[in-house]
């Protein structure tokens, strides 16, 4: 009967300690989830950094050949062909009134989900996706009209792949626009 007893005594310390992990995880949980936050494909041309919302983005591929359109804005680099559609593409960095780096070629195209008209931005690389909590997304600037048109905030110093520098986030239909209204 005392191996009984002990046995129980076991049993009991058991489902205690299942219980307290189980309340533990919970309240894990509903921290995490409490925290909200924002998914960005973090995107280079030549030192700058600038991250696209992922809800707007439809597809990264390698550059491709471009026909030039004459007598269009320089950032307006001219269109591609995808998958049987003629897509506008923009360089992202001239596009935001930044100058393009001579010595970089471009080495991604992200197509634009949700824009009226076909686009796609060309950049240097593609350097992941970052998920930033929205309470880190400074909007200061932006407010103040001290940036760009179509920058909507600045993610910050640490935020992204490699925990580089910080980067622009960009707001597509506000960039868009821009160049097709």
């Amino acid at each position: 009967m005392t191996q009984t007893r002990a046995g129980v005594g076991q049993t009991v310390r058991l489902d205690a300690l299942r219980a307290e992990r189980a309340r533990t995880l919970a309240r894990r949980g509903q921290a995490e989830a409490a925290v909200a936050t924002r998914s960005y494909l973090v995107c280079a041309c030549g030192a700058d950094r600038f991250g696209l919302p992922l809800a707007q983005v439809a597809q990264v591929l390698p550059a491709r050949p471009v026909t030039a359109l004459p007598g269009s804005a320089p950032a307006i680099l001219g269109l591609i062909a995808l998958a049987g559609r003629v897509v506008s593409l923009l360089a992202l960095a001239p596009a935001l009134g930044r100058s393009a780096d001579p010595d970089e070629e471009a080495g991604h195209v992200v197509l634009v989900r949700g824009a009226a008209i076909p686009v796609a931005l060309s950049v240097g690389r593609v350097l992941g996706v970052a998920e930033i909590p929205e309470a880190a997304i400074d909007t200061a600037y932006a407010e103040a009209g001290l940036s760009a048109e179509a920058v909507s905030g600045y993610a910050p110093a640490g935020a992204g792949p490699g925990a580089e520098s910080a980067f622009v986030i960009i707001d597509l239909p506000r960039l868009v626009r821009r160049y097709h209204a």
